[in-house]
């Protein structure tokens, strides 16, 4: 585990403190600093996972391989991208 030196301070109500305590408590941590360190690890991966995964029903799935898979006709700024490519490797060779 990485070194932890950066600081986290957390304002709470008098209930969302006594909360987080039994929860820790019952959970068995040593101390509220790692519960809360690992719920808010937890939701964080949660909230990325959420927002950096498409899922897809069958029928969709399908429906994208099949536009992958189709050849399609290049478009103005993918020919760009080509001759600016063979333009820079012309001059590395």
């Amino acid at each position: 585990m990485p070194p932890r030196d950066t600081e986290l301070s957390l304002k709470l109500s008098p209930e969302n403190e006594q909360l987080l305590r039994r929860a820790s408590t019952l959970a068995g941590f040593e101390s509220l600093s790692e519960f809360a360190l690992l719920a808010a690890v937890e939701k964080a991966m949660e909230i990325q996972d959420a927002t950096e995964t498409i899922t897809l029903d069958s029928e969709s799935f399908d429906a994208f391989i099949a536009d992958c898979e189709q050849q399609g006709l290049p478009n103005s700024a993918l020919k760009k991208a080509i001759e600016r490519r063979r333009a820079e490797k012309a001059k590395s060779t």
